[in-house]
This record gives structure tokens, C-alpha cells and sequence, in this order.
């Protein structure tokens, strides 16, 4: 092979490795900068997370997230405590490969919403500190008014859809769309709301047990959920995947690059070859 033909297929492929490794490094980049998106995060919290964290995260059945989150890998912890949930706590997997209803996409959007909520301090009480006496797990459970299904349907939908579904089917939580056994299945629901379920991710939603609704409110939903007998209620539908496609794995770029690349070098080849020819 002539030394000038070797000359120009060297600064051919030279050239093209160039192109490519730059073509990798722009699409890596933005690979790794394709983090959630906060105001597809903002609705997924308004529509999962509120319920148990409050409307601005400042906690309530759940943890504080309006606050200064420590650790080198932040996001990378709230990714992971978000999918796997944690043990021991109310706090539940989310995760779709954890049997929870959110994508990959929709965490990594709620991990991008909770980082922008920065550090907001608690609220200063304004009155005089009043103390929770949280009643024993074993102790009975005071006797409940009667509901009203009416209001308890309001209760139901701001405090149980989240984990329990729209119709009672089941999302987190438990199906409650179903024929309750017992002389008095009322009194179960109302115990099981107002203590929640050692050992599950079911909080105890009494004040009197450290929640926010009060008896009349625990009545008024255990009302509402008694009206829930459908065994065959249809699912709720599936989570909508956010919009907008997701870039292409940056090993998957790296390897069309190189194909692209030895396809230039082979015409190079190819076309030196024909020129030397004649």
C-alpha cells in the first residue's frame, strides 16, 4: 500500500475518532444532566406525597422534606427511599419494580421537585405548647360517633385515595372495596383508622394517636368506606408516563458511533483503492 494512501486513511480515521468522541461526550453529557422534571414533580407530589408530607412538605402523617437533606449523593438517597420506601416505617415502596404505581421517570421527577424545595423552617407555634399524649397500642379505642357518609367521602378523598385507590380498589394500601366480616364492621374500620396496623405501612390517623383527623372524621370515612362494595370494581388506570422521550443510553451511542465510524474508514479504503488503481 502506497505510504501516502496509509498517510490519508490514518488522518481519516483520526478525524472520525474525533468527530465521535465528541458526538459521545455531547450525548453523555446530556445523558447524565437528564435528571426529573420539577414541575411534573410538582403534580406527581400534589397527587401521591401531600397526603402524608403536607401540601409544602412540611410534614404531617410522613416525614419534613421542606428541609437541607445531608450527604454527598443526595439525590441518589431520595431516589432510593423513595422506590424502596423504608423498612419498618409507614414510609412504602413506590417503585414499580418494588410493586409500587411510579415509574422511573415520575421518581427521578419527584427526587428534581423535592431538591428544589430548599430549607423552609418549621412553623413557630404561636400559642402554648400543647402535648401529645399518644394512647398505648393495646388500649381500647374510644367509641366512635356515628358518620355521615356524605362528609366521610370528602375525608376519604383527601386523606385514603393515595394509598387505598379512588373506588377503594387498592393502589398502596390495602382493597377496601370489599364485604367486611363481623357483628360490627363499622367499629373495625373506625379502630383500624383511628390506630393504623402495627408492623405495616398503615399510620395510626387519630390525633389522638398522633394523625390529624378526629374522631368525627374517622367516623364520617369509615361510613363512606362501609358504602365500598364492589368487589368488581374496575383497576384505576395506570399511571400516565411523563412526556417527552428519553435519550438513548450513552454504551448503545457509543457503539452506532463506532459502526458509523468503521463504515466511513472502509469507504476511505475503498475509494483510495479505485483511485490507485487507475
Amino acid at each position: 500500500m502506497p505510504k501516502q494512501l496509509v498517510v490519508k486513511l490514518v488522518k481519516l480515521f483520526v478525524l472520525g475518532l474525533t468527530m465521535v468522541l465528541t458526538t459521545v461526550g455531547i450525548f453523555a453529557t446530556a445523558y447524565a444532566q437528564q435528571g426529573g422534571d420539577i414541575s411534573r414533580g410538582k403534580q406527581l407530589y400534589a397527587q401521591n406525597c401531600a397526603v402524608c408530607h403536607g401540601d409544602n412538605a412540611e410534614g404531617r402523617i410522613g416525614a419534613r422534606l421542606a428541609k437541607d437533606f445531608p450527604g454527598i449523593r443526595v439525590e441518589a438517597t431520595i431516589k432510593q427511599t423513595i422506590s424502596d420506601g423504608v423498612p419498618g416505617s409507614v414510609m412504602p415502596a413506590w417503585a414499580t419494580a418494588k410493586g409500587g404505581p411510579l415509574t422511573d421517570a415520575q421518581v427521578d421527577d419527584l427526587v428534581a421537585f423535592i431538591r428544589s424545595l430548599g430549607h423552609v423552617a418549621p412553623p413557630v407555634p404561636t400559642g402554648p405548647a400543647t402535648a401529645i399524649t399518644l394512647a398505648p397500642a393495646a388500649s381500647p379505642v374510644a367509641t366512635f360517633p356515628p358518620g355521615n357518609a356524605t362528609r366521610g367521602a370528602t375525608v376519604f378523598a383527601q386523606n385514603c385515595v393515595v394509598c387505598h385507590g379512588e373506588r377503594g380498589e387498592g393502589r398502596i394500601g390495602a382493597t377496601l372495596a370489599k364485604d367486611w366480616p363481623g357483628i360490627k364492621p363499622e367499629a373495625l374500620i373506625d379502630a383500624t383508622t383511628a390506630r393504623g396496623v402495627p408492623g405495616s405501612k398503615m399510620p395510626g390517623w387519630a390525633k389522638t394517636y398522633g394523625g390529624p383527623l378526629t374522631d368525627q372524621e374517622i367516623a364520617d370515612a369509615a361510613a363512606y368506606i362501609r358504602t365500598l362494595k364492589q368487589p368488581g370494581a374496575a383497576a384505576s388506570p395506570a399511571p400516565a408516563t411523563p412526556d417527552g422521550g428519553v435519550l438513548a443510553s450513552p454504551l448503545a451511542l457509543v457503539f452506532g458511533a463506532i459502526v458509523v465510524l468503521g463504515l466511513v474508514v472502509l469507504l476511505g479504503v475503498g475509494l483510495a483503492g479505485s483511485r490507485s488503481r487507475k
